[in-house]
């Protein structure tokens, strides 16, 4: 019986979420912004080189994906403010204060400045190569390749210790790989960036 080939080269773009992410959320707690930015950044490269052909970019014009990205932007915005108010409620206000403290770590200007790139390099990721490896190679989750990725996207933030972040992760998730699965990371993206820098710099929950 023939044995079957390991595929190292997408173990390997599988499993690095689960070195990086607890060494960007916990090991460099203190450098959190700069830590994320470079892990994203190297993902979202090996997506591009490994598995661009996968990637669905854009479906639509530039201008309706910015619409809609607007729009989800919005909606997520509006989740997570109430969700502040439910995590509130049921005592768990300091994990969220615990995450900004942790983005606030930094100079104000440079997070600023570097949010989207975190934001548009894990949509390369997570949503451009893990989601479309799943749509195009998956026999399980070809017909919804966005339960693969939302499941692993909130899943990974289980490491962080943090049980807020795995919640925020799901409605991030959910919502942009949907958005993603019909129109494309670029609208994915600009949903992504316009909804970080609210939420960080511009209109904090808290």
């Amino acid at each position: 019986m023939e044995k079957k080939k390991i595929n190292y080269k997408l173990a390997a773009f599988l499993l690095l979420p689960l070195l990086l992410w607890p060494l960007s959320f916990i090991v460099l707690r203190p450098w959190f912004v700069y830590a994320m930015a470079a892990s994203t950044i190297f993902l979202g490269s090996l997506s591009l080189l490994w598995f661009r052909s996968y990637i669905r970019f854009n479906t639509k014009s530039i201008a309706y994906a910015i619409a809609v990205g607007a729009i989800a932007s919005a909606g997520l915005y509006l989740i997570f403010f109430f969700g502040n108010i439910f995590v509130s409620m049921i005592g768990l206000s300091g994990q969220v204060s615990d995450v900004y403290g942790m983005l606030y770590a930094g100079n104000r200007v440079a997070i600023a400045v570097i949010l989207p790139f975190i934001a548009v390099f894990e949509e390369i990721y997570w949503r451009g190569g893990l989601q479309g490896y799943a749509r195009k190679r998956s026999k399980i989750f070809s017909k919804a390749p966005w339960v693969a990725s939302t499941a692993y996207y909130s899943l990974i933030h289980l490491s962080t210790l943090n049980p807020v972040l795995p919640l925020a992760a799901f409605a991030v998730g959910l919502v942009a790989s949907l958005i993603a699965e019909k129109y494309g990371i670029v609208a994915s993206s600009i949903a992504h960036v316009i909804w970080i820098e609210a939420i960080v710099i511009f209109l904090p929950v808290i």
